[in-house]
């Protein structure tokens, strides 16, 4: 972990240490994030946005977060809002077919069809959405329940 120097005017420089547990864990998840991110809005500065705000966002309470039952699942959530957040704002963002995605399920049963669609393995898919592996395969079975459903061609 490297401090990261921060100079205020006319005050000494800063220190900034994250913890390396959070490091790691920022690490690991970065680009998966990121490219879910980039399916979602589109454009890479929106997605970086929602991701350095989704993860900026858990370093300002990483220990308790940490200690949470379930701290993946809280990251995601921290990702997920941050990407609606970063949607709301956007104004001339190209459609794409992961909007159109969430338009049509709801969002967890839309997360796990996105990231099925990326071919992320079910067990990589549920480590990063905090799930265990029998919930994520029922979200992306209903997904796919619920597509069939929806697009199929009326009688």
């Amino acid at each position: 972990m490297h401090p990261t120097p921060v100079r205020l005017p006319d005050q000494p420089p800063v220190s900034i240490r994250l913890p390396l547990d959070f490091t790691a864990f920022c690490q690991l998840r970065h680009a998966p994030y990121r490219r879910h991110a980039l399916l979602r809005l589109g454009e890479s500065p929106a997605a970086d946005r929602a991701v350095e705000h989704a993860l900026g966002a858990l370093a300002t309470d990483w220990r308790r977060i940490l200690s949470s039952r379930h701290p993946a699942r809280r990251a995601w959530q921290n990702l997920t809002a941050s990407i609606e957040h970063q949607a709301l704002h956007q104004t001339s963002a190209p459609p794409t077919a992961a909007r159109t995605l969430y338009t049509l399920l709801p969002a967890r049963q839309a997360d796990a069809m996105l990231l099925h669609l990326q071919h992320v393995p079910p067990h990589h898919a549920a480590d990063l959405t905090g799930l265990d592996t029998a919930l994520h395969a029922y979200y992306l079975r209903t997904a796919q329940h619920t597509l069939d459903a929806r697009l199929a061609p009326s009688p």
